[in-house]
C-alpha cells in the first residue's frame, strides 16, 4: 500500500463524516441552481436529489483541490455527493463503483486508479445506465465524458523551460508517477519530446517514485550518492519534485534545476525561497467542479463534449507572484 499524507488521513474521515453517504443523507443545497437541479432530479425519480459517487485514486494534496470542486459543484447544484479513496486499489474502486450503483447513485464521477483497468467499471456504469465521468486521468475503457487536460502538454511546457533555461544542453533525471497511470507516461514523453528537439538533453535517469515525496525523497539519495551526474530534475508532480528539492537542500546541492507539476501551495513556496525552478498548474479545482457539472448534465439528458479541457498553465519566475496573490501568500 502506499504512504500517502497522514493529513489527508484525517480529511478523508471528515469527508466520510460530513459528505452523504451511500444511504443518500441530506446535502446542502444553495439558493440559485439547487432548486432547478432538486426539480429536474424529481422529474426523473419522483422527487428524489440527484445523488452522484466520486471516487479517487487516492486523496492526495492534489486531490484536494478536485475534491473542493466537486463538493462546490455538488453544493452549488443541490446535488448529494459521497466522497471514497480508493488507496490506489483497483479492486477496491470497482467495489466502490459497484456500492455507488447498488446504492442507487444517478451518476459516478471518477480519477481512475489504473487507465487500463476499468473495463470492469465502464461495464458496470453501462449494464446500470448510470453515467460515468472520468476526471484528470484518462482510461483505455469508454466513459461518458472525461474531464481534464492535456498532460502531455504539461510535460512539454516543462521541456520548454528547461530548453530555454538550459540552451547548451544538459543531463536530466526524470521522476516518474505510477508507470499504469496515463499521465505518468504522457507527462514523460511531452517533457522528453521537446527535449529531444533542442539537442544537447541527455536523459541520464528515469525512474519510478509513485508521485510520492518520500520516494523521491529515496530516489534523490541515491542518485545523489551514485554520483549520477544532473543538471536538472523534472517530476510528473509537485510532492516528487518537492521531496527532490529537499533532499537537494540537506546535501548543500543548489545547481541542479526541479521542475514540478500542480502548483501546489508548497511547491510555490519553495519557488518563492529559490528551492524549486517552476512546475505548471493544473486547474484541479475545476476539474472537479467540471467533471460534477457533466455529470448532472448527463442525467438531465443534455449533450456534453466528449473531451472538457482544463488547460494547463506554465509558472515561472515572470508570473509567480500572481499566483501566490491568488492563494493570498
Amino acid at each position: 500500500m502506499k504512504r500517502k499524507m497522514i493529513s489527508w488521513l484525517m480529511i478523508a474521515a471528515l469527508a466520510s463524516a460530513a459528505l452523504a453517504g451511500c444511504g443518500k443523507e441530506e446535502a446542502a443545497t444553495s439558493d440559485g441552481n439547487g432548486a432547478a437541479a432538486e426539480e429536474a432530479a424529481g422529474d426523473e425519480k419522483g422527487g428524489g436529489k440527484i445523488s452522484i459517487g466520486f471516487t479517487s485514486d487516492y486523496l492526495s494534496d492534489f486531490m484536494a483541490n478536485v475534491v473542493d470542486g466537486v463538493n462546490d459543484a455538488a453544493e452549488e447544484n443541490g446535488v448529494e455527493i459521497t466522497v471514497q479513496d480508493a488507496e490506489f486499489d483497483v479492486s477496491k474502486q470497482l467495489q466502490q463503483v459497484e456500492n455507488f450503483i447498488n446504492s442507487g447513485v444517478d451518476a459516478v464521477v471518477m480519477k481512475p486508479v489504473d487507465s487500463e483497468a476499468c473495463a470492469p467499471i465502464s461495464q458496470a456504469c453501462e449494464e446500470a445506465g448510470v453515467p460515468l465521468v472520468v476526471v484528470n486521468t484518462e482510461m483505455s475503457a469508454p466513459c461518458d465524458s472525461y474531464v481534464g487536460s492535456d498532460h502531455t502538454y504539461s510535460g512539454e511546457l516543462q521541456g520548454e523551460y528547461l530548453a530555454e533555461k538550459m540552451p547548451e544542453g544538459g543531463k536530466v533525471a526524470i521522476l516518474m508517477g505510477e508507470v499504469q497511470v496515463q499521465a505518468t507516461t504522457q507527462r514523460t514523453d511531452g517533457v522528453k519530446s521537446v527535449l529531444e528537439e533542442a539537442g544537447n538533453f541527455e536523459i541520464v535517469s528515469e525512474m519510478d517514485a509513485g508521485w510520492m515525496r518520500d520516494e523521491a525523497m529515496d530516489t534523490v539519495e541515491n542518485w545523489l550518492n551514485s554520483g549520477l551526474e544532473i543538471d536538472a530534475i523534472v517530476a510528473n508532480n509537485d510532492e516528487m519534485a518537492i521531496g527532490a528539492s529537499m533532499v537537494l537542500e540537506e546535501n548543500g546541492v543548489d545547481d541542479i534545476l526541479v521542475c514540478g507539476i500542480d502548483a501546489s501551495d508548497e511547491a510555490l513556496s519553495r519557488m518563492q525561497d529559490g528551492k524549486m525552478a517552476m512546475t505548471v498548474f493544473q486547474d484541479g479545482y475545476q476539474q472537479g467542479y467540471q467533471g460534477v457539472e457533466t455529470a448532472i448534465k448527463l442525467i438531465n439528458g443534455e449533450t456534453v463534449e466528449e473531451f472538457v479541457d482544463v488547460p494547463y498553465q506554465p509558472v515561472t519566475d515572470e508570473n509567480l507572484d500572481t499566483f501566490l496573490e491568488e492563494q493570498g501568500k
